[in-house]
């Protein structure tokens, strides 16, 4: 397995993971029509944000072969600042990461989540969160394994009509990569 950049080639195949990633773990969570009609054609825009390289923000792939088996995007906690604002003493955050639900397990989310977390050190992006929707069993083992844990922040995510309850986890500041 290599962790790399993700770039506008890879958009195909990240969908379709994500996307089936999302069906089995948002199963008996999201709305089973939200899930159905995800799409595995990725829109203009999710492909624009792989073509231009962003400052604060990277996309990392796993692949296996010539397969794309994960993908991780992490860059500025967007809670906490604009775009603009964003910059080393603002915090990190997990936007997504995803693993192919053939996959899980087998050290793809780990790698991943390493590699994003020494680009978020690198980057002086510090401490290091990710939203969670609540209910999600898999994600929850996967962040808490990895050393994640819930930090009292909760809010709501909107999707396919419908308020979604999501729960912040953060990873400890004295965490170095090296420990995972």
């Amino acid at each position: 397995m290599r962790i790399r950049t993700g770039g506008p080639a890879d958009a195909d195949e990240i969908m379709q993971l994500k996307n089936a990633s999302w069906r089995a773990a948002y199963a008996g969570i999201v709305a089973d029509e939200v899930l159905a009609g995800l799409s595995d054609e990725p829109s203009e825009g999710f492909v624009r944000g792989l073509s231009h390289r962003r400052e604060h923000v990277i996309t990392l792939v796993a692949e296996k072969g010539p397969n794309v088996i994960g993908f991780a995007t992490v860059g500025w906690d967007r809670r906490e600042a604009t775009e603009a604002e964003a910059g080393p003493g603002c915090p990190g955050e997990v936007w997504a990461i995803y693993v192919h639900p053939d996959h899980w397990g087998r050290g793809a989310g780990t790698a991943l989540m390493r590699e994003g977390q020494r680009w978020l050190t690198d980057e002086a992006l510090l401490p290091i969160r990710v939203w969670e929707l609540v209910g999600n069993r898999v994600g929850r083992r996967f962040y808490e394994r990895y050393g994640f844990a819930p930090d009292g922040e909760r809010g709501e995510f909107e999707l396919g009509g419908r308020a979604y309850p999501i729960e912040r986890l953060a990873l400890p500041k004295d965490r170095t990569v090296e420990e995972r």
